[in-house]
């Protein structure tokens, strides 16, 4: 064997001759030429053969192995397999391979059939490759690995994309569906049965207003912790929203037993006497030909659904999720298209205050829904709309409804600016921008009184484009403020590319901000360089007085938050606290 095998120092079955022979199990010549002929055998199905330990070192190594590493199978043994593979493939091959056959039976248990992946060819380049194989506990538990360039089945191990992850270290949102449901693929493609759970602490957004910032990203982080322990790799927990937290784990783990932890934890990390009360629903990755973005996305709408209230949902597998996902979208695009027509939603106006003096520089517009429960989920409706591009007509609508209500408000005298959201796919619309356009000359009178808000919940293409269709708003006399900055690795790409007046800090930004030194210094940062741009910024997510000076003195503007108001259909509910004109500074 290339590389000189160890097999001679462990307890390893001799290759056995053909039987009938009665002779030649240890004749050395018979030995080889049984090896090698199944060396050729296996290179009808490869082109590349690999023995690695429990480490992953590869022991053995056959196949043209000079030609697509620059390395000769001899000089193989020793070295890391994962070093062979494009680095994006690395981590969930090594899950795959970390969580595959068990060895267990008289075959070694299940396999790894037909992944594919990428290997690190020459000069780095990538190459797509298919990956198969098992482990047998008869050899030490080592796995027997067989590698062919090029794909060969539809089972694919994708590249990992950027993920957000929460300061306590746990996926956020979205990015736990879409890992999840990489790790129960895997799970599943290794003959093992895995779990979704989710668990909501009901007033854990309440009790944890008595604690500061290090005290909350402590209880968060304990959460975490708990959930992280019992789930698949031990990093596949999410935090879903302030109260709803999820992991993905084994079967054999206890769902009622998280349940407890949990809850068990919270308390812990809350202040005496407070009260919070855990509540579960687990979710079976039954397989049911489902592939693994049908499994995400069904994910993200069961944590949605779970999320607004226990009662709403009504499944308990995953493939069911899937179809009352389908059935549920037809009807949700129903809805939306409705309340476009129609008009029947509500708008509410959250301050957005002057840091020096405490008073309201302008307003956000924030949309409603009167159905109660569609109320529930208006964030993931509004990602609908902009995934079926149906956003550009609800944003029309939003602004028509903006402006009818500014001359009603007009009657009551003089009252701060407001701004309204655009999504950035609505800014790509030429037939909206054009009406958007024609309707302002149209209004002069609402120049200074609105600007708008670009969004980054939905990608923003084109950039140049984009920035000259702001910059034909800005001319006009209307604001433009970037939101959500700090959310995504977009985030700096779009500040470079957008001259905007006005950039919105994310509420995780400014959370790490006041939990650390080193979040402190980085607000302070991107502070300064929006001033010495003439930008000026906004901390969201500032719920009390002590986050609210803290992003004063990292230089920040303006703060929005509880702290400084709720949402309120009547903007002259804050009359007392409006800005007067030496207030505005600029």
């Amino acid at each position: 064997m290339h590389g000189g095998s160890d097999r001679e120092e462990r307890d390893v079955p001799e290759p056995m001759a053909k039987a009938g022979t009665g002779s030649g199990v240890h004749d050395p010549e018979r030995v080889r030429a049984e090896r090698d002929r199944f060396i050729k055998l296996a290179f009808c199905r490869a082109d590349l053969l690999f023995e690695l330990d429990r480490d992953l070192t590869i022991l053995y190594g056959a196949g043209a192995t000079d030609l697509l590493f620059g390395v000769s199978p001899d000089d193989l043994p020793g070295t890391s397999f994962l070093a062979l593979l494009d680095e994006k493939f690395r981590p969930k091959v090594k899950e795959m391979l970390d969580q595959g056959a068990d060895g267990s039976g008289e075959d070694g248990g299940g396999r790894i059939d037909d992944a594919i992946l990428k290997i690190k060819g020459p000069n780095g380049v990538g190459i797509v490759s298919t990956l198969a194989g098992y482990r047998v506990s008869d050899f030490g538990d080592h796995y027997f690995l067989a590698l062919k360039v090029g794909p060969a089945s539809p089972v694919q191990v994708a590249e990992r994309e950027p993920v957000a992850v929460t300061e306590a270290g746990l996926l956020a949102g979205p990015s736990f569906g879409q890992e999840a449901a990489a790790r129960l693929r895997a799970h599943a493609d290794t003959g093992h049965a895995a779990r979704v759970t989710m668990v909501h602490i009901e007033n854990l957004e309440h009790a944890a207003r008595a604690l500061d910032a290090n005290e909350r990203l402590g209880l968060m982080t304990a959460v975490g912790e708990v959930l992280k322990a019992h789930s698949i790799g031990g990093n596949t927990a999410g935090q879903l929203d302030e109260e709803s937290f999820g992991c993905a784990h084994d079967e054999a783990v206890d769902p009622e037993t998280v349940n407890i932890e949990v809850e068990e934890k919270a308390l812990s990390h809350l202040p005496e006497g407070a009260k919070v009360g855990a509540r579960s629903l687990t979710l079976e990755a039954d397989d049911a030909g489902t592939t693994e973005e049908q499994v995400a996305k069904a994910l993200v709408y069961t944590m949605g659904q779970f999320c607004s209230g226990e009662g709403r949902v009504t499944t308990r597998k995953l493939s069911e999720s899937l179809d009352e996902l389908m059935n549920g979208t037809v009807e949700t695009v129903r809805y939306i298209k409705s309340v476009t027509d129609s008009g029947e939603f509500d708008l509410v106006y959250m301050p957005i205050c002057d840091l020096r003096v405490g008073r309201v520089h302008h307003f956000e517009v924030l949309s409603r829904f009167r159905d109660a429960e569609r109320a529930k989920s208006t964030f993931q409706i509004i990602t609908l709309a902009e995934n079926l591009n149906l956003i550009a007509d609800f944003d029309r609508a939003v602004f028509d409804k903006t402006a009818a209500l500014l001359d009603e408000f007009a009657k009551k005298g003089p009252m701060p600016a407001v701004a309204i959201n655009l999504s950035g796919l609505s800014l790509g619309n030429d037939t909206f921008i054009d009406g958007l356009r024609k309707s302002l000359k149209s209004h002069p009178s609402l120049k200074g009184r609105l600007l708008f808000e670009l969004t980054e919940s939905a990608g923003i293409g084109q950039l140049e484009k984009t920035n000259n269709i702001i910059q034909g708003f800005r001319d006009m006399g209307y604001g433009f403020a970037l939101d959500d900055f700090g959310a995504g690795a977009a985030s700096f790409d779009y500040l470079n590319a957008l001259e905007v007046d006005v950039v919105k800090f994310d509420g995780p930004v400014i959370r790490r901000a006041c939990a650390s030194k080193r979040g402190g210094d980085l607000l302070t940062t991107m502070a300064k360089m929006c001033a010495s741009s003439g930008v000026e910024t906004v901390a969201e997510m500032v719920e009390d007085k002590n986050i609210a000076n803290q992003v004063f003195y990292c230089g920040i503007d303006f703060g929005q938050g509880w702290y400084f108001g709720k949402p309120n259909p009547d903007p002259f509910a804050f009359a007392d606290d409006f800005a007067s004109e030496t207030d505005h500074g600029k």
